[in-house]
């Protein structure tokens, strides 16, 4: 762990900054970081501090969406039986509700279905779809899901049933057969914003449908009253906060903060949201997205869906406590699989994998995202968690870094029961036997290039210049996410008063510097050799605000950490240099066959050499053929201590 890995932004003009400054009236850190985005001129920086609805693109220039318009207006003024056919994640929930709320609005007869995790599985379900045409469902519309649907859709358009797809996932080669198809990278459309989440889409079709498909003025003119759901779903699937989505969750995150629905305002309570926070992009990801994420992960995301809806303060709060609980008993799940999946993932078995596969028989299906993502975090490289059920394994896919694992993975699709996603995630079903042949085809891959992820620092700054009235000044750019990242400060080794561990499994870090500003990393057990050892660390983190009993106290989210190399280490890294030399002058011998000797010509044991390999493969500089160990031509330089296996060999000494 090192600072190798830090990418310094350059700094712009002084000239272009004192401008921003004095036109704008911002601070002159706004200013500097601004123009690191990007906004260099007046103009197009204050359109990125002020969302506004010349942002907005005309949703008529979507796919299929006069088609799907049309539809639906005949289908709500003639009493049609409308169904929403949604998904169970949170963008998912909240596409559902806005559909909802707008049909109700044209007074249409609309009910929602959302699919079970478990026994529907993602997207349209033909046995799903039987039931719904069979109680009467006369047009169906899908949200957030549908463009891999091509069985069920074709289904019920052959029983003279409309199917309306809006989504934003990833098109296979094909697509289904539908009456519409609303999706912003439609490859016969030209919608200039391909980014929108699943909730995005379907509030462009609403757009549509209470506007009459007329172009808005103003923004009285829109359904304003739903960009708080808007707001929830886009935040929660990490889209792109830029373009229009930047001006719906800016302002989906005010309607949220002046007049929430009665729903989130009791989510937000029972999160412990005190009436004095702001409500953030961080305040959805870490307090209301996972607590809603979580009822379609154990069950069933209709809860989540009533809640949302309800217009009752009273049924708000008793939902509320349900989605609390059930939030709880996530949390302990994912402690607990993940727990089993980290001790698979940095076994001897694994250690070749480039993009690692684990599986377990009797891990909770609904969580393996959480544990995917979890891992990637350990062992920097893309990872698929499994679990079987009823006798096919099922699970997801994280990736890491830019590295695009569903083109990757896509090119297994004849293996697959199920597939979908997008380059950073993706779920899939596989049978035993194909789980199988998968893993010998990646295990034949060629060396993939998987760059490491960079941590990109706007700029250094001393501990003394840390000041509340620096936070202020970076919340005109929320809200922060997807190519609108926190910025980000580097600490060149501060003085640390405390450092101590804290969690369950002491995996989270807090640092307590010198003028008593706390710095908090979580779930990185990596980082808490700082305990032993405070002084010389240096580290980035983002700005942020604690509250506690009413005081509002800057704090630090530990975004990466720099250790001190120990003084021993130098031994060991030449050790490490004496075996790369020894293993690129001797790429035609079969280490497997001759561990041993080797290790005893290189005066260390068969279990180091073993483990020093296995660092080499971890970084990307050499892989195995047959026994043989081969240099990995060209392989970027990395730091010895971006390697987990090398952090638990310093650990071991």
């Amino acid at each position: 762990m090192s600072q190798n890995n830090w990418r310094l932004l350059p700094q712009p003009a002084e000239k272009t900054v004192r401008q921003l400054t004095s036109q704008l009236n911002i601070a002159q850190l706004t200013a500097t970081i601004v123009a690191q985005k990007g906004y260099t001129t007046p103009e197009a920086a204050f359109a990125y501090l002020q969302p506004s609805i010349d942002q907005l693109h005309d949703p008529m220039q979507l796919h299929d969406l006069d088609k799907a318009l049309e539809r639906l207006m005949t289908a709500a003024f003639e009493g049609e039986k409308i169904v929403i056919y949604g998904d169970y994640d949170l963008d998912g929930v909240t596409s559902t509700a806005v559909m909802m709320e707008a049909l109700q609005v044209l007074g249409a007869d609309v009910t929602a279905y959302i699919p079970n995790r478990f026994q529907d599985g993602y997207g349209p379900n033909l046995a799903a779809y039987q039931r719904l045409i069979a109680d009467g469902a006369q047009v169906i519309v899908t949200v957030d899901n549908g463009v891999s649907g091509h069985e069920a859709v074709a289904y019920a358009m052959s029983q003279g049933v409309d199917v309306i797809i809006t989504d934003h996932h990833e098109m296979g080669p094909t697509l289904p057969d539908a009456y519409a198809i609303v999706h912003p990278r439609h490859p016969e459309g030209d919608y200039p914003f391909t980014d929108l989440s699943g909730v995005g889409v379907a509030f462009k079709l609403v757009q549509a449908l209470l506007t009459d498909g007329e172009p808005v003025q103003d923004k009285s003119e829109l359904p304003t009253e739903m960009l708080d759901l808007v707001a929830l779903g886009e935040i929660a699937d990490m889209v792109s906060l830029t373009d229009e989505n930047r001006t719906l969750v800016s302002w989906g995150l005010k309607q949220m903060a002046e007049s929430p629905r009665p729903g989130i305002a009791a989510l937000l309570k029972s999160a412990g949201q005190l009436p004095e926070q702001p409500i953030i992009s961080e305040t959805v990801g870490f307090k209301l997205a996972p607590r809603l994420n979580a009822v379609g992960r154990l069950g069933d995301a209709q809860l989540a869906l009533d809640l949302l809806l309800t217009q009752s303060s009273d049924d708000a709060t008793a939902l509320a406590t349900q989605v609390e609980a059930i939030n709880a008993q996530r949390q302990e799940i994912v402690e607990e699989v993940f727990g089993a999946a980290k001790q698979l993932a940095l076994s001897d078995a694994h250690a070749n994998d480039q993009v690692l596969v684990v599986a377990g028989d009797d891990w909770h299906q609904g969580i393996l995202g959480i544990v995917a993502s979890r891992l990637v975090e350990l062992i920097h490289k893309p990872v698929i968690v499994l679990s079987l059920v009823d006798g096919t394994y099922k699970g997801s896919g994280r990736t890491y870094g830019d590295f695009d694992l569903y083109a990757l993975m896509g090119q297994y699709r004849d293996l697959y029961d199920t597939f979908g996603g997008h380059a950073n995630a993706l779920g899939l079903g596989i049978s035993p036997a194909n789980l199988a042949i998968l893993r010998e085809r990646l295990s034949s891959l060629p060396a993939l290039v998987i760059p490491e992820k960079q941590v990109a620092v706007n700029m250094m700054l001393p501990v003394n210049q840390l000041a509340p009235t620096l936070y202020d000044a970076l919340k005109l750019m929320e809200p922060f996410g997807t190519d609108n990242p926190e910025p980000v400060f580097g600490f060149q080794t501060p003085k640390i008063e405390k450092a101590m561990t804290m969690g369950a499994t002491q995996q989270h870090v807090k640092l307590t510097l010198a003028n008593q500003i706390e710095a908090v990393g979580f779930n990185h057990p990596d980082w808490t050799r700082i305990v032993q050892q405070p002084a010389g660390v240096s580290f980035a983190a983002t700005l942020g605000l604690n509250y506690f009993r009413g005081q509002a106290k800057l704090q630090l989210l530990l975004a990466d950490v720099a250790l001190p190399e120990p003084v021993e280490n130098t031994a060991h890294k030449q050790f490490f240099a004496q075996v790369y030399k020894f293993i690129y002058a001797h790429q035609d011998l079969n280490f497997g066959q001759n561990l041993d000797k080797i290790a005893k010509q290189l005066q260390l044991s068969p279990k180091d050499l073993n483990i020093m390999i296995q660092v080499f493969i971890e970084l990307g500089f050499v892989r195995i053929v047959d026994g043989y160990v081969k240099i990995i031509p060209n392989a970027p330089q990395k730091s010895l201590t971006t390697s987990v296996t090398y952090q638990k060999f310093l650990a071991n000494r």
